[in-house]
């Protein structure tokens, strides 16, 4: 089967001039997700403060921190990780959802995933709430910096667009991807920079934390949230993957986009 990159392009292209469509759709599935409840989807974001609440007291006497300064943190942290993981857990299921529209009707694929990171930039605004209530409650810095977050959310759904069409075809050609990236975002919880801080491991340890694509992820947004500017490294590593990896997905997304409805 040979690339047809012509298709691969206009699937792309076509799809983000349907702004309006895959727009309005992200909404409606956050709404719908909530249907006759009072509060909507801020339930997810009161689940969210309920945990970061929960948690800030167990881990903060752990680590020997007070929990005015491991709370901003925490939080800014927790929501961060939620925005970046349910791009990459949802990115799974966005053919395999959709499996009724792909195979009745013609239209491009990739609608599919411009709604899923939109999707997700909307409960990302609404989670924000917990953010913004602990900066206020606590002494946290609200400076210029901070405003870094916007570019940094940006960054994390060119990351996540790439990501949601890549795993979506993986995940609809093979149907163990889904736990199996599950899984994996559970690991990473712990082994990336959310409830600790990179130097509790010591200047040794740095390097390999560096290597962690997630932890810069993460941090391209959580540092600004907490009045600071993230690392150079974070900003080099974070858009170098925007190229590199809609390279590859698009040489992939070009050989196998005409096989996902047979997939299904």
């Amino acid at each position: 089967m040979k690339p047809d990159y012509a298709s691969a392009w206009h699937d792309l292209y076509s799809g983000f001039t349907k702004w309006h469509i895959w727009t309005r759709l992200g909404w409606q599935e956050v709404k719908r997700r909530y249907r006759r409840t009072v509060l909507g989807p801020f339930w997810a974001t009161m689940s969210i403060g309920m945990f970061i609440g929960g948690m800030a007291f167990i881990w903060a006497p752990l680590f020997r921190t007070s929990v005015t300064d491991y709370l901003p943190f925490l939080a800014a942290g927790l929501v961060a990780w939620t925005y970046t993981t349910s791009l990459i857990t949802e990115g799974c299921t966005t053919y395999t959802a959709s499996e009724g529209l792909i195979k009745q009707l013609s239209f491009p694929f990739s609608i599919l995933n411009y709604m899923v990171v939109w999707r997700n930039i909307i409960v990302f605004f609404h989670n924000l709430v917990i953010v913004a209530l602990v900066n206020v409650v606590l002494p946290v810095d609200v400076t210029w910096a901070t405003l870094l977050f916007i570019p940094g959310i940006l960054i994390v759904a060119l990351n996540g667009l790439w990501i949601t069409i890549l795993l979506g075809m993986l995940s609809a050609r093979f149907r163990d991807i889904p736990p199996l990236i599950g899984n994996l975002v559970t690991i990473m919880m712990f082994v990336t920079p959310v409830f600790w801080r990179s130097e509790q491991l010591g200047p040794n340890a740095q390097r390999y934390i560096d290597l962690n694509f997630m932890y810069h992820l993460i941090e391209v947004i959580r540092a600004p949230l907490l009045g600071h500017v993230p690392a150079l490294l974070s900003y080099w590593v974070t858009l170098a993957g925007v190229p590199i990896g809609a390279v590859v997905t698009f040489a992939v997304y070009a050989r196998f986009r005409s096989r996902i409805a047979y997939w299904l």
